[in-house]
C-alpha cells in the first residue's frame, strides 16, 4: 500500500472527514490561486530578508517567485520578521525558520509539513505562522498542534509549555494559544491518532459539515454530498417541519450549496479539458454596454452632460484608503470608521453546532 501522505495545513479538513483525502487525491490537480501565491511570495521574502538581514521594503516593486511586491507585501514580511525577532529574544537564540517537521511516519501514512518558525528553550515550545489571508485563522488550529507535535518528535523532548502563535496583519496584533505538553499528547492520542487509522482502513468514513467541506477539492464527487443534496430535494412540504427539523435541514442546505458549487465548477473545468456533457456547454455571459472609443465618447457626452455630471467624485471606500496610507497613519481609519450593517441575513447562532 502506498504511503498516504496528510498535509498539516489541510488537518482541519481531514480530521474532520477521513473519506476525503482518497476522494481529494483523485481529483485533477488544481494549480494555487493568486492569494496562494501572493503568501508564498511574502513567505520567502520574509525568509531571505532574515537570512540576509535585508528591509523588506527594499524589494517593493521586484519580483520575488513570479509576484511583483507590494508596499502591504513587505509590511506583511516585516511583521513575520519582527515575530521571528521577537521569539529568537525569548528564547536566546533558539530559532529555525522553514523547518520541516514530521508528526507521524509510518509506511501506511505520514503526516507533516514545514513550520513558519520553531523556537525553543528549556521547558517552552513556541510555534508561529504567518498568514497572509483575509479570512481569520485560531491560533488554537490543528494545523499548528501538529507542527508542535513535530517539534517534540525532532528535539525528542517534552516541553512544559506549548506556545502557538498566528501573524495574520490583516486580522489584528499576534494571536497566541497555549497548552500543556501534556494536553498536546492527549489530543495526539485522541484525536490525530484515531483519524490517520480511519483515513488508512479499508472504507474510511465520509463525514460532510460545512465547515470540513468549504475547501475539499473531492466534493463534487463526494457520494455523501450527493446524499445530502438529495435530501434537501425531497425534502417534505415547509409548513409540516419541526423547528428542530428546520435547523437541521438548514445544515444540509449548507452541505448541499456547497456540493451544488463544486459541480459546477467541475463540470466547467471537465468542459475546458474537452469533454462532452450532454445538454451543457460554455455559452457567454449576459452582454453589458462598453465605450467603444472613452475618449471620444467622453468629448462628444462631454458637451451634452457637463463634466460633473459625466465624472461625477465619490469619495473612496474606507478599505481603499487604508491600503493608500503610510504604515504610522492607518491608525487613523478606526476613529473615522463604524462597522455599519446592511441589514439582517440568516446565519448560525453563536455557540450551536460548532
Amino acid at each position: 500500500m502506498e504511503q498516504i501522505k496528510l498535509r498539516p495545513s489541510a488537518a482541519s479538513r481531514w480530521l474532520i472527514c477521513p473519506g476525503s483525502v482518497a476522494l481529494s487525491a483523485s481529483m485533477p490537480y488544481q494549480e494555487s490561486g493568486e492569494a496562494a501565491k501572493i503568501g508564498t511570495a511574502i513567505h520567502s521574502l520574509a525568509e531571505s530578508c532574515w537570512q540576509l538581514s535585508l528591509n523588506p521594503q527594499e524589494f517593493v516593486g521586484s519580483t520575488v517567485d513570479g509576484i511583483t511586491i507590494t508596499t502591504e507585501n513587505a509590511e506583511f514580511a516585516q511583521a513575520h520578521l519582527d515575530e521571528i525577532k521577537r521569539i529568537e529574544t525569548e528564547t536566546g537564540g533558539n530559532v529555525m525558520i522553514e523547518q520541516y517537521l514530521s508528526a507521524f511516519d509510518e509506511p501506511h501514512a505520514k503526516v507533516g509539513g514545514t513550520a513558519d518558525v520553531v523556537g525553543w528553550n528549556a521547558n517552552k515550545l513556541i510555534i508561529a505562522d504567518l498568514k497572509t489571508g483575509m479570512g481569520y485563522v485560531d491560533a488554537d488550529s490543528d494545523q499548528m498542534k501538529i507542527y508542535a507535535i513535530g517539534a517534540i518528535n525532532k528535539s525528542k523532548k517534552m516541553f512544559d509549555i506549548v506556545e502557538m502563535r498566528i501573524v495574520q496583519p490583516r486580522t489584528g496584533p499576534v494571536r497566541t494559544f497555549t497548552m500543556s505538553g501534556h494536553e498536546l499528547t492527549e489530543w495526539y492520542s485522541n484525536t490525530l491518532g484515531p483519524a490517520v487509522d480511519a483515513i488508512s482502513s479499508p472504507n474510511p468514513p465520509y463525514n460532510p459539515s460545512p465547515d470540513a467541506c468549504q475547501w475539499c477539492p473531492g466534493k463534487a464527487v463526494c457520494p455523501t454530498q450527493k446524499t445530502s443534496f438529495i435530501e434537501v430535494a425531497v425534502a417534505p412540504n415547509l409548513p409540516t417541519l419541526s423547528d428542530e427539523e428546520i435547523g437541521a435541514m438548514l445544515t444540509k442546505v449548507e452541505i448541499a450549496e456547497s456540493y451544488i458549487k463544486a459541480l459546477r465548477e467541475y463540470a466547467v473545468a471537465r468542459i475546458k479539458d474537452g469533454a462532452v456533457i450532454r445538454g451543457w456547454q460554455m455559452v457567454n455571459k449576459r452582454a453589458t454596454r462598453a465605450w467603444v472609443n472613452e475618449a471620444h465618447a467622453g468629448s462628444v457626452l462631454g458637451e451634452l452632460l457637463g463634466e460633473d455630471k459625466l465624472y461625477p467624485k465619490e469619495m473612496i471606500s474606507p478599505a481603499a484608503a487604508e491600503k493608500l496610507l503610510k504604515k504610522e497613519d492607518k491608525y487613523l481609519i478606526a476613529d473615522l470608521t463604524a462597522k455599519v450593517s446592511s441589514g439582517l441575513t440568516l446565519g448560525r447562532a453563536s455557540g450551536i453546532g460548532e
